[in-house]
């Protein structure tokens, strides 16, 4: 059963909405696990909570169930027998920033949570694992996802009818989650663009890191907190005249970010 997704395009993240307004469609979730059991127990719980899921053992299998199907979620295992899931999310997040995706790995090292979520990933389980626990994660992202997507109002920000946040010459638009700066779409991943959003949403409100972590991440990543600085350096590569120099994200030294609040600063020149 196919559902009839609303995408604007690959790097768009609009959710499937039905013909009732308000109403989501049943998400669809891909599940790349080559251990059979696991997979099962994975299916029966999801497709008990109204989630639609498609299981593949493989990884090329998974690929291309994965471009065939657009899943609205990926889990992803990383230990497959015919190819590095690592490889796997790396090809998707070249062309696709928008796609969650869980991953499920033996590998417990910091080096390995690093880099899974480096590369895109948006959360990182570790097995074994509980499957109330990763349905229970499932079911938190999806309606923060909602939520970010119907909030309608944000402090000391001029936005449109439909929640788009406008900032001078910024356009944050949450339903679309598409940036323009000048009218000139800004290619931004899906977490930067995340970290943008909550940072905009309270003009002048300061952010820690673990707060940004807790707020995108959905849990707590002890040590991980210096990761949010290099998500934060590529959303001012591709939005500030200067970066060094920034005006609209601005470092609280010694305790995180904030969006700055202060429109008689903005140099739109």
């Amino acid at each position: 059963m196919k559902t009839n997704k609303q995408r604007t395009n690959k790097h768009t993240s609009e959710l499937p909405v039905s013909a009732k307004s308000g109403d989501y469609q049943m998400r669809k979730i891909l599940i790349i696990e080559d251990e059979q059991d696991t997979a099962n127990v994975l299916k029966k719980s999801l497709d008990s909570s109204q989630y639609q899921t498609i299981v593949i053992n493989h990884g090329e299998a998974g690929l291309k169930a994965y471009k065939d199907e657009r899943p609205d979620l990926l889990i992803l295992d990383l230990g497959l027998p015919d190819m590095d899931g690592v490889d796997i999310c790396r090809t998707i997040r070249k062309g696709d920033d928008a796609t969650p995706i869980f991953i499920l790995t033996a590998r417990t090292e910091e080096i390995d949570r690093v880099m899974g979520l480096e590369l895109g990933a948006d959360d990182y389980i570790t097995k074994p694992f509980s499957i109330r626990e990763l349905k229970a994660r499932v079911d938190v992202f999806f309606r923060r996802w909602d939520a970010s997507v119907s909030k309608n109002s944000f402090a000391r920000s001029t936005i449109t009818s439909d929640g788009e946040i406008i900032r001078g010459p910024l356009k944050i638009d949450p339903v679309r989650r598409r940036v323009n700066v000048k009218d000139q779409i800004i290619n931004i991943s899906r977490k930067e663009f995340d970290i943008l959003h909550l940072l905009a949403s309270s003009p002048g409100k300061v952010f820690s890191r673990e707060m940004i972590l807790e707020a995108i991440w959905g849990v707590e990543w002890d040590g991980f907190e210096r990761m949010i600085d290099s998500h934060i350096k590529r959303i001012r590569s591709k939005l500030e005249k200067n970066s060094v120099h920034p005006e609209w994200i601005e470092t609280i030294w010694g305790v995180g970010y904030r969006f700055n609040d202060n429109m008689d600063r903005y140099n739109f020149s």
